[in-house]
């Protein structure tokens, strides 16, 4: 890293600090920092972006006027945000370089927001990525746009998340809470929010406390004029705009930083986990998302609207296993349906994928086939990574792969057991580990959804091993979700009754001869016709799943039935499993 000196339009002098050295024929990426931090904000992004991408970026950031190693202005109205912005254009001036792609934290990206919308600077700025901070104009029109209780709610919720603003517009009661550092170990709690994922980096930026000292004049030269009185025609940001939104931001909620109007037509949102520290939790995200943004708006293909919904479908790239047929196929094109951009089905039998793909397209999404079987790791981590390489990282994965299995404890041989011991549990824990830790890595969030059944918690003698591989699925399931909350990652099983597919006419019924086996085939094959619960109503509580997330959902009436009664009397329960359903 070099550090130079850059004079202000007032005299002040800027630390600038560049993590590689300036090329003028590469892109240059310029980082501001908010408050209470300094450019060191930015070690783990700028490391992200070397590391990542070597040789492709100039990458600087400095230190906001009054932080780090630079100076302190005389008055308060040297913070003011025309002189923010003019700081802005005096390093860009610095740097040798023609335009500069702006990435902002906190009060970094309220500046930049400012600087994206004022034509003294705009024409040396290619695009802007705002992360944890409004145009404060915007946000004044925030808090007077509600007009429904959803939005009510959303102001109420920013409103209470704002309220440190007006301690810090008190005078003398922060500088004491400072210099007592009541203050600062206020801010390092806060900080540990959205740390809990397992790829997070627990290192805090090292700050001063005139770092903190000095800061407050970001807030009493600029607020809350801004809040109280938005001008009727806000500026607009004159380049494309990438926002990050994070989950767990706990002083600009994802609300304000969505708010309509501010983003332009060119820009998008992207949804990502994380609290209102996540430049230095997780830059790895920052540093990615960011190349993204610039390549994107280098090729000019910047995409309109919002790029991630949590739990929602449209736009989303989903993976359903046991696609072949059944529900499975129904699931793969009620996702294309219902939005998806793009289905992945996988299949033993790439016949039956393939055929699944073709109804998919039809429905209107993109969709590709792949054969596999579930139950081999190896292979499951090959779909994977040739999925992530031709596809994306999957939003939504479906394990549905499943097989059938009847017949008394004695009559179910060590074979049975590790043929749906491999499909049922492993091919779900297969899955899960492949597709999740993508997920987890990409750090946007996702939805998993574990088919199991009502024979998860309505337990029969006749069935014993389908039974419990579809318990184990179940408590693994709830096992995830609290697990992969951390990460953004909804865990939902889902726990059909009894679906008219053809999953009665291959299940193997255990301690039987071939001719018996076919027999009752056939007979539980004519009972599930006569109930007639059909895999394209299983699929739509699947994808509405997507959307809700639950923990658990039955599915049918026999389904919500069993799991009421398990609640409510599970004696009742074990008395129905006494009966051997196969002579039925």
């Amino acid at each position: 890293m070099t550090r130079s000196t850059v004079t202000a339009s007032d005299g002040v002098a800027l630390a600038v600090h560049a993590y590689t050295e300036i090329d003028p024929r590469r892109p240059t990426i310029l980082a501001i920092h908010g408050y209470p931090d300094n450019h060191h904000v930015w070690d783990g992004v700028a490391a992200e972006l070397g590391q990542r991408y070597p040789a492709k970026y100039n990458v600087v950031a400095y230190d906001v006027r009054g932080t780090g190693e630079s100076g302190r202005p005389v008055d308060r109205s040297g913070y003011q945000l025309p002189q923010l912005v003019s700081d802005v254009g005096a390093v860009i001036d610095s740097l040798g370089v023609d335009q500069v792609h702006l990435i902002g934290h906190d009060w970094g990206s309220i500046q930049g927001w400012t600087a994206v919308t004022d034509d003294s600077v705009l024409g040396r700025i290619v695009s802007f990525t705002s992360i944890s901070g409004p145009h404060l104009d915007y946000a004044g029109r925030f808090l007077r746009s509600p007009r429904t209780p959803r939005a009510v709610a959303d102001v109420v919720r920013q409103i209470m998340a704002s309220s440190y603003i007006w301690f810090f517009l008190c005078p003398v009661a922060p500088e004491i809470a400072i210099r007592s550092r009541l203050q600062v170990k206020v801010f390092e709690t806060v900080e540990r929010i959205g740390r809990s994922s397992t790829r997070s980096r627990r290192g805090t930026s090292p700050r001063s406390l005139d770092d903190y000292l000095n800061g407050l004049n970001l807030y009493r030269a600029n607020m809350p004029a801004p809040f109280l009185a938005p001008p009727a025609q806000p500026p607009q940001a004159g380049v494309a705009v990438q926002v990050l939104v994070e989950r767990q931001d706990h002083f600009v909620t994802p609300a304000l930083q969505r708010f309509a109007g501010s983003i332009p037509a060119e820009g998008r949102v992207v949804a990502i986990e994380g609290g209102h520290w996540v430049v230095t939790s997780r830059p790895d995200v920052v540093a990615r998302l960011t190349n993204e943004w610039v390549d994107m708006v280098t090729e000019g293909a910047a995409p309109a609207g919002e790029s991630t919904r949590p739990r929602a479908v449209r736009g989303t790239l989903a993976l359903v296993t046991g696609a072949g047929a059944g529900i499975g196929r129904a699931t793969a094109v009620e996702l294309a349906r219902q939005g998806s951009r793009a289905v992945v089905i996988v299949d033993r039998d790439l016949t039956g994928a393939n055929e699944t793909a073709e109804a998919v397209r039809a429905a209107g999404a993109e969709a590709a086939a792949f054969q596999a079987d579930v139950s081999d790791e190896a292979a499951m981590n090959d779909l994977a990574a040739q999925v992530r390489n031709k596809h994306g990282v999957v939003d939504i994965l479906v394990n549905n792969a499943g097989i059938g299995m009847a017949g008394r404890f004695l009559e179910t041989t060590p074979e049975h057991w590790d043929t749906i011991i491999g499909v049922n549990v492993r091919g779900v824990i297969n899955g899960s580990r492949a597709f999740g830790a993508q997920m987890v890595e990409r750090g946007q969030g996702g939805t998993i959804i574990n088919v199991a059944s009502a024979a998860a918690y309505v337990p029969s003698k006749s069935m014993v091993a389908y039974g419990t591989t579809k318990a184990a699925v179940l408590a693994l399931s709830e096992s995830m979700r609290a697990d992969f909350a951390d990460e953004g990652i909804t865990v939902t099983a889902v726990c059909p009754g009894f679906v008219s597919t053809n999953i009665a006419k291959s299940t193997v019924y255990a301690g039987m001869t071939a001719e018996q086996q076919e027999r009752a085939r056939e007979k539980a094959h004519a009972a599930y016709r006569r109930r007639n619960y059909t895999p394209e109503a299983t699929a739509k509580a699947i994808v509405r799943a997507v959307r809700t997330g639950p923990a658990v959902l039955p599915v049918a009436a026999e389904s919500r039935l069993g799991y009421a009664l398990r609640r409510i009397s599970p004696s009742l329960v074990r008395l129905f499993a006494r009966f051997d359903i196969r002579h039925t």
